[in-house]
């Protein structure tokens, strides 16, 4: 019998720090996604193909900072939306982060079929 390779992430608490294990090509986008909203250059359309970044509505804050909305697309079903608020804020400051009302249309907008 041949075995599976699972590709989801794996969530470890070490040390009072949460880690994830991701799939290295996984990671290796996430970097070139990074790199990419870090030095303001247009985005790759492989970037926007993102589950993360299809649900954000162009209107929203969102739109131009997809580091917040990777953030956030990870904290979807793990947080409670009040919580996803307070470590958005935490971890990107209150400039970058949205309300709690965008997050909560944004998670809304990623629910739909």
């Amino acid at each position: 019998m041949g075995s599976t390779i699972s590709i989801e992430p794996i969530h470890l608490l070490i040390a009072g720090t949460e880690l994830v294990t991701i799939p290295a090509w996984h990671y290796a986008e996430l970097l070139e996604h990074q790199r990419a909203a870090r030095t303001g250059g247009l985005l790759s359309a492989q970037m926007w193909a993102h589950p993360a970044l299809l649900a954000i509505d162009p209107r929203s804050r969102l739109f131009g900072d997809p580091e917040v909305a990777v953030f956030l697309f990870g904290a979807l079903g793990r947080m409670k939306l009040a919580d996803a608020t307070v470590a958005c804020r935490q971890r990107f400051g209150a400039d970058r982060s949205p309300s709690k009302a965008t997050i909560g249309r944004y998670w809304q907008r990623l629910r739909k079929p």
